[in-house]
């Protein structure tokens, strides 16, 4: 018999309905999540005019919907939610799980290190996610220039 591996953690698939799917069921319900939550990121009822060209924007809708996005070019697309901390998604303004997989998103997503050390991303939480209001920006530049830093002064 040949052993089926799910697609996203890479173990045997025993169950009959987890080989249809090609993901284990925990694997499949996580999947199941990221992508409500990628949907919920990408609301077009929230409209983000940020001033700068990279980077990366939030804000938050008249309901407390929010959505956050990572802008290079000019263009914007949904910043990938690296989940750890918290499974319901992105927050800011606060020093909690959402605003700390925030950090680590934008971090990761900076340095292309989708395990970036917790020191970097909850300094940079501190510094710069708690602070955030209902509408934020920040530069790619500030960011690497944040990073520089605080990687000179270690």
């Amino acid at each position: 018999m040949q052993v089926i591996e799910c697609a996203r953690c890479g173990r045997a698939l025993k169950n009959p309905k987890a080989r249809e799917l090609g993901y284990g069921l925990i694997c499949w319900r996580k999947i199941q999540g990221e992508r409500a939550r990628e949907q919920r990121n990408a609301d077009d009822s929230i409209v983000i005019t940020p001033t700068i060209t990279d980077g990366y924007a939030g804000a938050r809708g008249e309901n407390g919907e929010i959505k956050v996005v990572r802008i290079r070019n000019g263009r914007q697309e949904p910043l990938r939610h690296l989940v750890l901390h918290s499974p319901s998604g992105f927050e800011w303004g606060y020093s909690g799980s959402g605003p700390t997989d925030l950090a680590r998103s934008i971090i990761a997503d900076v340095t292309g290190d989708d395990n970036p050390h917790p020191g970097i991303y909850q300094e940079f939480k501190r510094q710069f996610v708690t602070r955030w209001k209902d509408r934020w920006e920040v530069s790619l530049e500030k960011i690497q220039s944040w990073l520089k830093e605080r990687k000179a002064a270690q």
